[in-house]
């Protein structure tokens, strides 16, 4: 799909029809005190792809495990970056999946058959601690934030989606990486689900 016909789909809604794909993980039960600068999701366009990776949109849903040491912490969050340099490693793998379209001539199952051909993203996701991001550098620019100031006790949970104002795409080597800003406080444990679409477009 051209890149600016892909923009003009996803302002009118997300009318991309079958095409691209989708990620998902979650965490495991996040240990207390998670450094700044931390990685818990990175999900890589692979360097040798021809195109752009749009992300459409990720859903997250944080749920506190063990209450935080103060349960209301100004700054706790997460943010999405942009970054460049390595593959993150550790972790679990991400479950990554082109969507699915019907078959040609309709009747039959579903499949990716009638689709052109995507690459597809790589990527992991944490499960008690920080994933290894060798080689990675982020750009400065937080593209969203998650804040979670307010969740920091037991049973607590919170939703939402980060749908960029503005592209967010990632070149070929390009990955985005979810990321704590500063120091998550002592005591509270916690685990994160997201789900993510994205789809592989032509440059303009």
């Amino acid at each position: 799909m051209k890149y600016l016909e892909a923009l003009q789909a996803r302002d009118l809604g997300g009318g991309l029809g079958f095409r691209g794909q989708s990620f998902s993980g979650f965490t495991g039960t996040m240990a207390a005190g998670l450094a700044a600068g931390s990685t818990v999701l990175g999900v890589r366009y692979p360097l040798l792809s021809y195109g752009l990776m749009l992300i459409q949109s990720i859903h997250l849903h944080y749920t506190c495990i063990g209450t935080f040491t103060n349960p209301v912490t100004a700054g706790r969050r997460l943010s999405l970056r942009r970054g460049a340099g390595g593959d993150p490693s550790g972790g679990t793998t991400l479950d990554v999946m082109r969507n699915l379209a019907p078959a040609p001539g309709g009747g039959g199952a579903w499949t990716t058959g009638s689709l052109p051909a995507e690459t597809l993203l790589t990527g992991q996701v944490a499960t008690t601690g920080a994933l290894t991001m060798t080689g990675v550098t982020y750009e400065t620019e937080t593209r969203a934030r998650l804040l979670l100031s307010h969740v920091g006790t037991t049973g607590q949970d919170y939703d939402e989606i980060w749908a960029p104002d503005e592209p967010f795409y990632l070149h070929p080597g390009n990955l985005a990486g979810i990321v704590a800003p500063q120091t998550f406080d002592a005591a509270g444990t916690w685990q994160l689900n997201v789900k993510g679409y994205a789809i592989e477009v032509t440059p303009p």
